[in-house]
């Protein structure tokens, strides 16, 4: 059966969105989930969003949590793997969720309105541990700055391929997961440690510091 954790893994921190059919959507949106409750994360806590606790929280309480919050809409869901996404109250697709295979919550991802930036970010939780570089579009990059021991991977989108990250590059998703799980990302993901503000091409063409341990196979099988 399919991980859980691989599905949430693989849409976002491994990047297969990127390699979806058809053209993407916006990184940078008005229209995504008018949210800030990143910065009022305890660093020393579980991740918390909207009453659902990464990690705490059962599949089957956070969609009735989802489903009772006005801020949300179209909530949409499947048991085997356990995973949902619902959408802003005005009908746009923002968010998604998965849980482990005894039902927790265990990864969620917020695309977010470009209201906070990575200045805000390294402000509140210090420098990351890793970046991982994206190309999205040819306007349009994504850079993910990983906080593996707490659970928080924030995607920031400073322009193009020619853009430079910098502390007013602004968020448009955040992703939380169970720290638990990180040994999922170290096997499959490829990363490059953090170095400060750079150019986005320097980061996309440093060396590695984490490189695949295991491969996945099509379908997380």
């Amino acid at each position: 059966m399919r991980k859980p954790i691989v599905w949430a893994l693989a849409f976002v921190v491994l990047g297969t969105v990127l390699a979806a059919c058809g053209t993407p959507p916006p990184l940078k949106s008005a229209k995504y989930l008018q949210d800030n409750s990143l910065l009022q994360q305890d660093p020393k806590g579980p991740r918390v969003f909207h009453g659902i606790t990464v990690g705490q929280t059962t599949f089957t309480d956070a969609l009735s949590k989802l489903k009772a919050d006005p801020a949300f809409s179209n909530v949409q869901s499947q048991d085997k793997p356990p995973s949902a996404a619902f959408s802003t109250k005005d009908g746009e697709a923002c968010c998604q969720l998965s849980a482990n295979d005894s039902g927790i919550v265990n990864a969620l991802l917020v695309k977010v309105t470009p209201s906070i930036t990575a200045g805000d970010v390294i402000k509140t939780f210090g420098n990351p541990q890793y970046v991982n570089s994206v190309d999205y579009t040819d306007k349009e990059v994504a850079m993910a700055l990983i906080y593996p021991d707490l659970g928080i991977v924030t995607w920031v989108s400073p322009g193009d391929a020619t853009s430079k990250l910098d502390a007013t590059s602004p968020v448009v998703m955040v992703l939380y997961l169970d720290p638990k799980d990180w040994h999922s990302v170290l096997d499959t993901a490829t990363l490059q440690g953090w170095n400060g503000f750079l150019p986005y091409s320097t980061y996309k063409n440093a060396t590695p510091v984490v490189t695949p341990r295991v491969t996945v196979t099509p379908g997380g099988q």
